[in-house]
């Protein structure tokens, strides 16, 4: 084998030390089946931090939990300005009660948008219909708060999103399908200005990471709030609209 060819074949072969650690893997999975799950988990949380290293100019900031990032979005909202908000993917509306509690104010427009009956599709392991509602809607009594049932794809056209031009918006993304999630960026991506907010639950996972690789990233700037092992947040610096 010619030299060159030989030190080629060395730099590409993986390390000593990854085939232990990779043989090892392979023999606790063998012997105990049920921590395949968490490797695998564990792998996606790991290319998930390298990816916003990759994706991201500046460190970003890691929580325990997404309450606390919430929280730490929730210092990003000026007072100043009406808060619009738009709930994509509501389930049994856990996200939905724990904002508007934590949202004092009056000056809040709420719209959350979900089918109630579930996936419309399998995802990560789990059936069509998996996060079933039975076709209802939350039971939160807050004037500030408007349900939309259906697709998002049918349902986003009814809120009439030019008029709350003026309002800081906060729009949050928990449809975990690819499709939907990318029908509503189109359609309110060119409604986004600087200082608004935007929050993906399950920015991990390979159909809202697409989202955001092929459509928000390139089409504006974004400063990171933070993250958690699943979700992200992001405030926009240089909006998708922007020439």
């Amino acid at each position: 084998m010619p030299k060159e060819e030989h030190e080629m074949r060395n730099a590409l072969e993986m390390p000593q030390s990854a085939i232990v650690l990779h043989g090892i893997a392979a023999r606790v999975v063998r012997r105990i089946p049920s921590l395949a799950d968490k490797l695998v988990n564990a792998g996606d949380v790991a290319s998930f931090v390298r990816w916003q290293s990759a994706s991201f100019d500046e460190t970003v900031k890691l929580f325990w939990k997404r309450e606390e990032l919430w929280q730490q979005m929730s210092s990003h909202l000026d007072p100043t300005r009406p808060l619009f908000v738009l709930e994509f993917g509501v389930a049994w509306g856990y996200a939905t009660e724990h904002w508007l509690t934590m949202l004092k104010r009056a000056d809040v427009e709420w719209h959350g948008f979900d089918r109630f009956t579930g996936l419309p599709r399998g995802w990560r392991g789990l059936p069509d219909g998996e996060f079933d509602a039975g076709g209802q809607t939350p039971a939160i009594e807050d004037s500030r708060l408007t349900w939309h049932v259906g697709d998002v794809e049918d349902t986003l056209r009814d809120v009439d999103l030019a008029a709350a031009a003026d309002a800081q918006w906060l729009v949050l993304f928990d449809l975990d399908l690819y499709e939907p999630t990318a029908e509503a960026w189109r359609v309110l991506s060119p409604m986004l200005k600087r200082g608004d907010l935007l929050y993906f639950d399950e920015a991990i996972d390979a159909d809202e990471r697409r989202v955001l690789d092929e459509m928000v990233l390139p089409s504006g700037r974004y400063s990171p709030i933070g993250a958690t092992s699943l979700a992200l947040g992001l405030k926009v610096t240089e909006p998708p609209s922007a020439d």
